[in-house]
Order: structure tokens, then sequence, then C-alpha cells
């Protein structure tokens, strides 16, 4: 049997070398061994741990699990290098959007610098994170003037695989509504990927900003990864490199704007507590039954609620809402928030249309009255409480008094009297003082 080499046979081998090198000789590795235990008793965690990855080298069991395989035949130092790099990937991200907005100016280049909102909608997901794309819309905005454009399209999937026809009519059906086989989805994918290019760059092709969307969850169409599947799959038909574009969460740079509004010369005001916040926040989506926000096509499927388009017009309404104010800029119609929003409430959405100044006014004043704490002094629960007690206590010293019912036979009259309807005429037996007892039968 091979005698496996542990991390105090290279602290001893190491130790060995040492005393050597002063003029001290060692019989053998018995000598070395006792000589050494108590110094490796003595050492640290760490101190050992440097002996212990020697061994673990030599021996090809280092952490990064070389020669460990998965089930499936795939390297666990691959699956360990890939979890690297996204977090990487992650922080990277993170940060760069983090410094995007530091950098600016909350009286000036904050107000004015612009972003871009991404939205997809697919009809199945392939393998390698590929989404066939349905529908793709863009948004640009900044916050002194709100919605500055936008542009659409309805992409042609082109021949869907056998077997994925299924998944793609059940999930149009769900969300967009957009048949897999329809005729008017653009072919043409470069044409797709210069206007895109265009749109985000205006014609400075040395420098594409990044693009903004919601991350990747299994309730909605909302998805992170078929934005960049979509982006890609429109690079490789140009023929392009698909690292231009850059695809990163749109809650992260809503936080980060959100709090850097509310910041002020005397100090800071109410600050976003986290990401998860303004990510719910979105989520409520308050102008999501507004009108006029989609394309022609879902306006009369009355889908506008799942339209791309609306949703990154949406996403835009609701950025605004939330910070314009912080900064004293007011909302405006059309840019900052729906045509037929009311202004003058915060975070709701009503309709106005067909209401007089009077109604408006009292149900203005309803929805201010309706958001009043209710204020509890929660010192005085316990003599509350006391007197429900005193209460119950004498409502059944009431009930005591009264008359206890009848429960006997016969208590609501002599049932031999009366008719009896059914299968059989039984004779009720006469009222007994004597008490029933027993599994005798009361004859």
């Amino acid at each position: 049997k091979k005698n496996i080499k542990n991390g105090f046979y290279y602290f001893m081998k190491e130790l060995r070398e040492l005393e050597e090198s002063k003029g001290r000789k060692f019989s053998g590795l018995k000598e070395v061994s006792d000589f050494a235990n108590p110094l490796w008793t003595a050492m640290s965690f760490e101190e050992k741990e440097f002996y212990n990855r020697k061994a673990s080298l030599a021996k090809g069991t280092d952490e990064d699990s070389r020669h460990k395989f998965t089930s499936l035949g795939v390297s666990y130092a691959d699956i360990d290098a890939e979890a690297r790099e996204q977090e990487e990937y992650m922080n990277v991200m993170l940060q760069t959007i983090r410094n995007t907005v530091r950098n600016l100016d909350r009286t000036t280049t904050l107000l004015t610098h612009k972003f871009y909102l991404c939205h997809v909608n697919y009809f199945y997901k392939g393998d390698n994170d590929f989404y066939s794309v349905a529908e793709i819309a863009l948004s640009e905005f900044n916050l002194k003037d709100g919605l500055l454009n936008t542009i659409h399209f309805f992409v042609d999937p082109g021949k869907i695989p056998l077997g994925l026809r299924f998944e793609a009519k059940d999930w149009a059906e769900k969300t967009h509504g957009i048949p897999y086989d329809w005729k008017c989805g653009e072919k043409d994918y470069y044409k797709i990927f210069t206007k895109i290019r265009n749109f985000l760059t205006k014609d400075n092709l040395s420098c594409i900003p990044p693009v903004y969307t919601m991350p990747d969850s299994l309730n909605s169409n909302m998805c992170l990864s078929a934005v960049k599947s979509a982006l890609t799959t429109l690079c490789e038909a140009s023929n392009e490199n698909p690292i231009i574009f850059r695809v990163y969460p749109f809650p992260q740079l809503f936080f980060e704007i959100r709090n850097k509004c509310v910041q002020t010369d005397e100090g800071v005001g109410t600050l976003m507590p986290s990401v998860a916040i303004v990510e719910n926040e979105i989520e409520k989506d308050v102008f999501s039954y507004a009108k006029d926000l989609g394309c022609p096509f879902h306006e009369e499927k009355d889908l506008t609620i799942h339209c791309s388009l609306s949703i990154v017009t949406r996403w835009v309404y609701t950025i605004c809402d939330h910070c314009c104010k912080h900064v004293g800029i007011s909302l405006e119609l059309g840019k900052h928030c729906p045509r037929d929003a009311d202004v003058n409430w915060d975070y709701k959405y009503t309709r106005t249309v067909g209401k007089s100044s009077k109604d408006s006014e009292s149900s203005s004043a309803k929805k201010k009255n309706d958001f009043m704490p209710t204020i509890i002094d929660h010192g005085k629960l316990k003599e509350i409480r006391e007197q429900q007690l005193l209460e119950e206590q004498e409502s059944l010293r009431k009930a005591e008094g009264l008359r206890p019912p009848r429960s006997m036979i016969g208590a609501a009259g002599p049932l031999n009297d009366r008719m009896i309807i059914g299968r059989g005429v039984r004779q009720i037996p006469e009222e007994t003082p004597w008490p029933i007892s027993g599994r005798g039968k009361l004859l």
C-alpha cells in the first residue's frame, strides 16, 4: 500500500533540512518526527494549512478539484471557474453603475444624462440561454425632459424547431399574444441591429452606452437573459462582436439615481434602504393600465400590459415619478407620466376623464383623509382589556338567573296527538318521572 504523505511530513522534511544546515545530524525519520511533533502541535491553523496544501498538490487533490467530475462529466474546476467569472462580472457591473451615477452632479449632469431601457418579448427558451425573440423595444430618457424617444420592432423568429411550437404558442397566449407564425415580423436582423446601434450612439459608434432591463423572473416576461440573447443574436447576424452591448439591471440604476436625488447640501434625505425595495416599486407597475402607451397591435388586442413598447415607457414614468420631485422637477404629462395621470397625487394613477372639478376636489380630499394615520395608545390596552373582561363576567352572571330550557322528551307538547308523516307510525312513550339509566329499554 502506498504511503500518503500529509502536511506534517512536508513540515518535518523542511525542518530536517533547516536543522542539518545548522550542523545537526538525525539518525532517521523517527528522530526527526519526535523533534518536529511538539513544534507542529504548537503551530496555528494557518501555518499548518501551508504544508497541507503542499501535500494536496503532491497527490493531485488540490482544492480546485481538477481531477474531479460531476455525474455528467463536467469538471468541478470548470464549474468553480465559471462561478468566479460570473461573480467578478457582477461586481464590475454593479461598480460601473455606481460610478456612473455618483460621478454625476446632482443639480446639472444628473438631470440631463441620458439612460436607455430595453425589454424583449420572446416565444421560447432554447439551449445555452437562447431566447427566440418576438418583440424588442428601447426607450431613451433623462430626469429633466422625461421620455425622449423610443424604438420598437416585431422580429420574425424564423423556423421554430420541432417540439417547441406548443411552448411558443402557449407562452405567447399567456403573455404578449404575438402569433409565432405571424408574417409581420422583421426578417432583416442587420437592419434591426443598425437601427438599435444608431439609436444608442447617435452615430458616435466609438461609445455605446449600456442598456438597462429587469432581472430574470420566473413569474413574468421580464428577463435580462432574454435581452442579452436578443442583442447577441442581432450581433452574430451582423458579424459584430456581442460584447459591444452591455446589459445591466435596471433596479440597481434606479436605486443609485433615487438615492443620489435625495442628497442635498445640508445632508442626505430619506434613502432607499435596498435594491429589493426598488425592485418591488417597479413591479407594482402603477401605470400598467394607462392608455396609449403600447403599439397598435397590443392596443387593439388589449394586451398593452405585456407590450415591450409600453413596458419601457412605463419604466421611465416610474423612475421619474419617484425621483423628479427630489430635484425640483415638475412632472409633465406625456413625458414624466401618462397623459391622463393625476400629477397632483403621488404614486397614484387616476382617471380624470368625465369628472367635474368639484368631484375631483372631493375625491382628492377623501384620498388625503384615507391616509390620515390611526394613533393607538398601547398604554391603555391593558385597561381596555380589563373593562372587556368585567363586561363579559357581568353578562354571564345575568345569564345564570334565567330559567334553563326544557330538554326532556315532549317539552314542546305531547307528540302522540300529532299526525306523524313517514314510512311507519311509532308510538312515542309517555313522559316518565324516573330517570332512564342502563342498557334496558323503557317500556
